[in-house]
């Protein structure tokens, strides 16, 4: 592995598909939903919550384990190139990058429309029934409601502190401290009607040279030999379409309440 590029954004956005694109070419290596963050931010936490840190700090040595963090995880990585798709762009996460990245930082940031990305999560639960979501919503005491079980959900999945509402903080972030240097905003949208131009934009800010892909011949995203087990969430939301590059039809019509309530929230597109 010569450099190791990010992938981050919003669920629901397209983060496996594009994995899986990239994954094409023979120079680079893409990682599904990477944990290596959690492990940076736990070993960070060490200064703060480890009484034996506080009463013994050796400095040095958290610092040698952080530094060779990427390097031992992805040492078995052959390829010129790794794509990290990880949760990079939290405050936390993103100064422990601006620290231990190897190289220049370049984050690729999957953005899409708020609302639809809510669409995309109740399509989900409509189909899967043992989605993790509907188990969310069935432990509810239903005497406490006041909502329609739409407008539950959707608060589940806008909840504080939960996935997109920590992108979205992210992003302000981001924004705020003038990082924008380091993300290249890709919307949706773009990655599905837009493919080779998109790609081709990708290619250029991660500065690596383009390849032609097949979008007719796609796989589902492994990284060595391992797949996704969706069953720990309830549905396959990591399975993509395999012959072609298309959003799939969704006509769930959103209550007004929580269109006015969740619109406007494309903050990277107020820059």
């Amino acid at each position: 592995m010569e450099k190791i590029f990010f992938i981050s954004g919003f669920p629901r956005s397209g983060n496996t598909l594009l994995s899986s694109i990239l994954s094409q070419n023979p120079k680079i290596c893409t990682t599904g939903h990477s944990y290596v963050p959690d492990i940076t931010y736990n070993l960070e936490s060490i200064r703060y919550t480890s009484a034996a840190f506080k009463n013994f700090p050796v400095e040095q040595g958290l610092e040698n384990i952080l530094r060779s963090v990427f390097s031992n995880f992805y040492q078995d990585v052959e390829e010129e190139f790794l794509i990290e798709r990880g949760d990079w762009i939290t405050p936390f996460n993103f100064s422990s990058l601006l620290k231990y990245c190897p190289n220049e930082i370049k984050i690729v940031i999957l953005v899409r429309d708020i609302l639809d990305i809510i669409r995309s999560y109740l399509k989900i639960c409509d189909t899967y029934p043992d989605f993790y979501l509907n188990k969310i919503y069935n432990s509810i005491d239903k005497t406490t409601l006041y909502q329609s079980e739409m407008s539950v959900k959707a608060d589940l999945i806008m909840e504080r502190e939960g996935y997109v509402d920590s992108i979205l903080y992210s992003i302000n972030y981001l924004i705020k401290n003038n990082y924008l240097n380091c993300v290249k905003f890709i919307e949706y949208n773009n990655l599905i009607n837009d493919t080779n131009n998109t790609l081709k934009e990708i290619y250029e800010f991660y500065e690596i040279d383009s390849y032609k892909h097949n979008y007719n011949l796609l796989n589902q995203l492994s990284y060595k030999n391992i797949r996704y087990n969706d069953s720990v969430l309830g549905a396959p939301i990591h399975e993509i379409i395999t012959n072609c590059v298309e959003n799939q039809e969704n006509n769930i019509k959103l209550e007004d309440s929580i269109v006015r309530k969740y619109q406007d929230l494309e903050i990277w597109r107020k820059i």
